[in-house]
């Protein structure tokens, strides 16, 4: 049987180091010679200037004492870290003005007003220095904001102390990975970390391979061979497969390096009438960091299929944990099996995190690897199935004809079609909230409201319904003057086309028409109920989108009987006999009245 191929880091402690050796520090006593009295620059402030035999400046702090010319001063301990920035960022290690004399009295001045603050006195009580020093003494020379900031940032310095610059090596994973060109092991990225502190720095760096095959080397992310190293480094170690002469290795990533501390410490005489003097010095210290790898070989390989198709399934998030539940390795599957070099023997779980689009997350897995041998796990994947029926309200019969629309939270189409007699299937749809939309109903049916849904992960069938309304038309004949329904009309519902949709006879119910299609119509009517005038002018109105029933009335107004104004003989004769009548009462009074 074929030997397993496969690299894997077993162990890496990380060894953090040895700060041993201090090559420079304050030495034991100083020797000051003749120091020169300075000039009262700020509030009339004199103090004197001094300096070692050695030419080195030094500084008072003790204002009310006597100056120790001359003499030697042993040491007598270290000064805190606000000094120690006071003497390294001030004369004569930095300028502030490009006088000596000026630079000299504000870093004199700087330490006094730092002892009184140390020593809880603000700048409205005096201390080492009066309050008028501190405050609005007189100073020609501008020197009080120069004392004033390098005496802020010390006491920020203070609080921050001494840092002793050290370095670290750190792996994140532990293990070595076959590259995809099965000539090379490399590791997981390796970092260098180094610390500091305002008043440390680091001096130098170096790493290197010990007991690593032959052909062994620490390359950048790009594979180029590193041999200068900084703080922030991400850098590999790349061992050659060929270089291996057995299923086992080891190897250690040292990394080397030294430091300054730039310090201060206290120098006194022995008597009390004299200064104390604060001096700088610079303290260098070494350090070291190990990482140490023993290899051992295996090969795992690991397929993601489909369930149906049994075929490999790509962009499936794979973990593999170990049984302490750490990640060993993590990757997205793809058209091929995905093989790991040199996982250690022993039990490992196989997680699906993030399923394919469209597929439901596998059950979690347990495997075990051994050594020596090649271990194959397969992982099978079953997908979403949805179907969107899209049903009558009344029958729930199954409704062709409409445009329906699936969009995803984002409003992305996912899905659109025209519904059939049949339910729509859908497959490997992305677990996730959607929405369905019918955009175009059925001819006489009203859209439905957009319904929200959610695809759950699971391999059954999940089932989406939308339900359609239809409209209602009520077609009223009355009497214009009893609103009684009229029957005998005669009459025809033309669409916006001129098209007939509808005609009938009117009757003593009023016509009532289901799945008129939204739009906008005429009434007409033909012939008029007997005893009737006719609507000569078509009533137009409009059918709404909508599954209330809406009525559309047309009234009739009743015929008004009109007087005969003919000439008929019957009349004439009516006439002569009411003439003769007359004229005979009229010769009856004329007789009498003669006889009279």
């Amino acid at each position: 049987m074929k030997k397993t191929l496969g690299i894997i880091l077993l162990m890496a402690t990380m060894l953090f180091t040895f700060m041993p050796s201090v090559y420079a520090k304050g030495p034991s006593s100083i020797r000051t010679g003749h120091y020169g009295l300075q000039e009262g620059y700020v509030a009339n402030y004199h103090w004197n200037k001094h300096k070692l035999t050695n030419g080195e400046y030094v500084y008072c702090m003790d204002i009310t004492r006597l100056a120790p010319e001359n003499r030697t001063l042993t040491y007598l301990g270290e000064l805190d870290a606000g000094y120690a920035y006071l003497l390294a960022n001030g004369y004569s290690r930095k300028s502030f003005t490009g006088n000596s004399d000026y630079d000299y009295y504000i870093t004199q001045g700087a330490i006094y007003w730092y002892i009184d603050r140390i020593n809880g006195l603000s700048d409205s009580k005096s201390g080492q220095l009066s309050k008028s020093f501190k405050t609005t003494g007189k100073d020609s020379h501008n020197l009080r904001p120069h004392m004033k900031n390098l005496l802020n940032q010390a006491l920020k310095v203070r609080n921050e102390g001494y840092v002793t610059p050290t370095g670290s090596l750190s792996v994140s994973t532990g293990k070595l990975s076959l590259s995809s060109d099965k000539t090379y092991f490399i590791s997981s990225p390796i970092t260098l970390s180094t610390k500091t502190g305002t008043l440390s720095s680091i001096k130098s760096l170096n790493v290197k391979l010990e007991g690593a095959p032959s052909g062994s080397k620490l390359v950048d992310k790009n594979g180029n061979t590193k041999t200068s190293f900084r703080s922030g480094d991400v850098f590999y170690v790349k061992v050659p497969k060929s270089s291996l002469s057995s299923l086992t290795a080891s190897m250690s990533v040292v990394l080397t390096g030294t430091g300054v501390t730039q310090r201060a410490a206290r120098y006194d005489t022995g008597n009390s009438k004299y200064q104390r003097l604060a001096k700088y010095y610079e303290e260098s210290n070494s350090f070291s960091s190990k990482l140490n790898f023993s290899l051992s070989t295996t090969k795992t390989t690991i397929s993601k299929i489909d369930i149906t198709t049994k075929k490999e399934l790509p962009g499936a998030t794979m973990v593999v944990k170990d049984s302490n539940g750490k990640v060993v390795d993590q990757w997205v599957s793809g058209t091929t099996p995905h093989v790991i070099e040199g996982l250690p023997a022993g039990k490992y779980t196989l997680t699906e995190t993030i399923a394919p689009d469209g597929y439901v997350r596998a059950e979690t897995i347990t495997f075990e690897v051994k050594d020596g041998q090649a271990t194959t796990v397969t992982m099978k994947d079953d997908y979403t199935k949805l179907k969107i029926s899209k049903k009558d309200i009344t029958t729930e019969e199954e409704l062709p004809g409409a445009h329906l629309v699936i969009k995803n939270a984002d409003g992305k189409v996912i899905d659109e079609w025209v519904s059939t007699e049949e339910e729509h299937y859908i497959e490997k749809i992305k677990p996730g909230v959607y929405t369905l939309e019918e955009t175009i109903a059925p001819d006489g049916y009203i859209r439905a409201e957009t319904i929200e849904f959610e695809v759950k992960e699971t391999g059954d069938v999940q089932t989406v319904t939308m339900l359609d309304d239809y409209t209602k038309v009520e077609i009223s004949k009355q009497d214009v003057t009893t609103k009684k329904e009229l029957a005998g009309a005669q009459l025809r519902i033309l669409d916006e086309e001129g098209n007939t949709i509808k005609q009938w006879i009117s009757t003593e119910e009023p016509m009532y028409l289901e799945k008129l299609k939204v739009g906008k119509y005429k009434l007409v009517e033909e012939v008029a109920p007997e005893g009737y005038v006719l609507a000569r002018e078509a009533l137009e109105f409009e059918v709404l989108e909508t599954g209330d029933k809406q009525t559309v009335v047309m009234f009739n107004t009743p015929l008004t009987p009109t007087p005969d104004t003919a000439f008929h003989v019957s009349t004439m004769l009516y006439i002569a006999a009411a003439l003769i009548g007359c004229a005979g009462i009229g010769m009856v009074y004329w007789n009498a009245k003669k006889r009279a």
